[in-house]
Parts: C-alpha cells; structure tokens; sequence
C-alpha cells in the first residue's frame, strides 16, 4: 500500500496558492525515507550528491521524542558510508562523549550506565544507540571507527569530575595546585554526592587556573586546553539555568558562542573524516532563527572566518506543526504548509524526506536556513521515549 501512495503522489500535479509544482518536482525532490531494514541506505540517494560537496551535517530533532535515536543512527550510518563521516558530536558536554567513546573502545557497560543515569533525555534508547554504534564500529576497520565528541556546556558536574579523574595525568602535582587536585579527588571518590560543594569547587577552580595557569599547564600537558574547557563549560552551565534560559536570550547566546568555541578547541583530537550533529531545531538553523536575534551555531560553523568548515554545512530540518512562524518566508509558508498537509495523507504512517534546493524549488529564501526537510507521521514522533 505505500508503494502505491508513493505512485499516486508522484502522478498528481501540485497546485498550491496560485502557484504549479508539477509531478516532476515531486518525483525529484522528495523521498520515503526507511530507518530499519535498509542498510544500503537507498532510500537516502536524494541526498547522494549533496553529501559529497559538504563536510559538517545537521538533523534537527525535537527533544523527547522516541524517534530521534532511530533517525541519528540512520543518517549516522548513511554519512559514513556515503560522506566519510568519522565524528558524531553530541548535544552533551565533553566529558559526556568522553565517557561513551571510553565504552565504545571497550564495551564496558558500567561507563555507559554511569552517563545514562545522569542525562535527562531517553536514556533507553540513548543505549540502544550507543550500543549499536559499538556493534557497527566492530565490524568496520578501526581506523574507520566512529568517534563521538561533546561540544556543549557541561550540564552534569559529576560526568566532569569523572572525565577530569580519568584524564589525571599520572606524574608529580606542583606544590601550588597541590590543594585543588587532592579537593578533585576527594569530591570525585566519596560516596556522597554534594551539589553546593561541587558547584563551589568548579567555581574556585576555574579561578584558580587563571591565577596559576602556568603550573596547572605543567601539570596537565597537551590537555590542559581540554581540562581548562571542562571546567570553564561547566561552571558556564551553572548559569544557564531554567530561569535564564526562559527569561534572557543572552544564555542561549553565550551557550552556542560556547559550543562553537567547543568545536574549534577540540577539532584537532577529533578523527579525520567529515562530522555529523543531531541537535534541537533551533541549533541547526543556518540562517538566523526567526526566534533567536543572534548566530545559531550551524550559523557560526557556515559563515565565521575561521570555521574549518565554511561555506560547508548542511542541515536537515524537522518540519514543527505548531511553529509556523519558524517559516514565515515571503509566500513560501502556504506552499510549505499545503505540500506537507499532502504528504501526510498521501504517506501514512511514514517519515518523508524533501529538498528545499534546486531548480525547481519554490523556497528561494527557506533553503537559506536549511536544504531539506523531513515530515514524520505523529504516531512515529509520539512523546515517551524511554
């Protein structure tokens, strides 16, 4: 039957406001995407073309929804295949990746328990990811394995002090930081986890590494920049609170000045190959958001003078019901808005894929802020993801 809905579609001419969008624009332009039985990824060959002249990809998810761990992995798998995508980054901080890549190489389920049991989002399906990601890397050479990294603020203070133990570099602590390594230890080891005390040694450090920079970077090495990060990132996501991030723009501001920072700092560890994101809708936006007054970091990672991927980012949008202002573009919102209404009756139960780019296409200034566009069936986008 959806084979049959798909000929239908493909043969029925569009006429939407006034304006014709033949069957031909149809044909080319969109695609029932498969996320379970196929691993070739055909149904992605919309995308074949595209892939090749980028380097950074975005999917832009909704939190909470039971489908974005399917959708991450699918297109996970599909850039690596087709891309040379080597670098999943995560909407998590550095230590959160830090500890999954630890998992990844050895398969020891108590570091992933260990970041499941403090992440506020699907922590089932968040497993049922990474351990697919361990299967699939298992079967690949292991110079193409897949690395994940973590490029925001450090919203879990206890992930932080683990990553910072793990990374302990083991030689002698200068006499002047001496205090402050042995205060990690004790607060990292004890039984009893005490936020005010956790939020008060973040806060004293990173004082502390701007007073004596120069022994923690003896002490520290070539990591120093990336411990420096942590508790910078950390103390940041302190101050990003739900009151701040309701009430004032300027937190979401500083948080993706943060995560493209993030980005550059950690780059030169990361594999060589291509990089894949799947972060909220507003993130991936490359055009300012109608709802943000400042750079999204799709926005900063296309267009900043000193992105290694300028001019090469590609985004995947999700298309929001109720959020029509989102793409309130001069007489594209009503085409937008018919094309999708259509699609859902004509692809039940189904997740569509569409290009905003091309020839052909009607949304001159929507495929400005994201080239394509994926409609999910209600029933597969269900809240509750475990």
């Amino acid at each position: 039957m959806k084979k049959l809905a798909s000929l239908l579609l493909l043969s029925i001419p569009f006429l939407v406001a006034g304006q014709g969008i033949d069957s031909s624009y149809f044909e080319n332009y969109s695609r029932v995407i498969n996320l379970s039985s196929d691993s070739t990824h055909q149904s992605f060959d919309m995308l074949d073309s595209a892939v090749r002249e980028h380097e950074f990809f975005f999917t832009a998810e909704q939190h909470w929804k039971a489908v974005n761990s399917q959708l991450q992995f699918s297109f996970l798998q599909y850039l690596h295949q087709k891309a040379g995508v080597r670098n999943l980054l995560l909407e998590g901080g550095y230590s959160y990746a830090f500890l999954i890549n630890k998992f990844l190489e050895t398969g020891d389920h108590r570091l992933l328990e260990k970041v499941l049991e403090d992440i506020p989002i699907c922590p089932k399906d968040q497993r049922q990811l990474f351990e697919r990601i361990r299967s699939y890397n298992l079967s690949l050479p292991k110079e193409d394995w897949i690395q994940v990294h973590g490029i925001d603020l450090e919203h879990s203070p206890i992930l932080s002090l683990q990553s910072i133990n793990n990374m302990l570099p083991a030689k002698e602590i200068p006499n002047g930081i001496a205090k402050r390594i042995e205060r990690l230890l004790e607060l990292h080891q004890s039984p009893y986890y005490d936020k005010a005390e956790v939020k008060k040694f973040f806060r004293g450090l990173n004082k502390d590494i701007k007073r004596r920079e120069s022994d923690y970077r003896i002490f520290w090495g070539e990591d120093f920049e990336i411990f420096q990060m942590i508790t910078l990132n950390t103390v940041q996501a302190y101050r990003f609170t739900v009151f701040n991030a309701t009430f004032f723009k300027k937190s979401w501001e500083k948080r993706e000045e943060r995560m493209y920072a993030n980005f550059l700092l950690t780059k030169e560890k990361m594999k060589n190959g291509k990089f894949y994101a799947q972060f909220g809708a507003l993130h991936t936006d490359i055009n300012t958001s109608s709802r943000w007054e400042f750079p999204t970091l799709a926005n900063r990672l296309n267009y900043s003078t000193d992105s290694p991927v300028k001019g090469k980012v590609l985004t995947i949008s999700r298309y929001f019901r109720k959020l029509n202002s989102d793409y309130q573009k001069p007489g594209e919102y009503k085409i937008l808005e018919s094309m999708m209404s259509m699609a859902e009756k004509r692809f039940s139960d189904s997740i569509v894929l569409f290009s905003m780019v091309g020839n052909k296409t009607p949304f001159k200034e929507l495929s400005k802020t994201f080239q394509y566009i994926i409609l999910i069936d209600p029933d597969l986008e269900q809240e509750g993801c475990e």
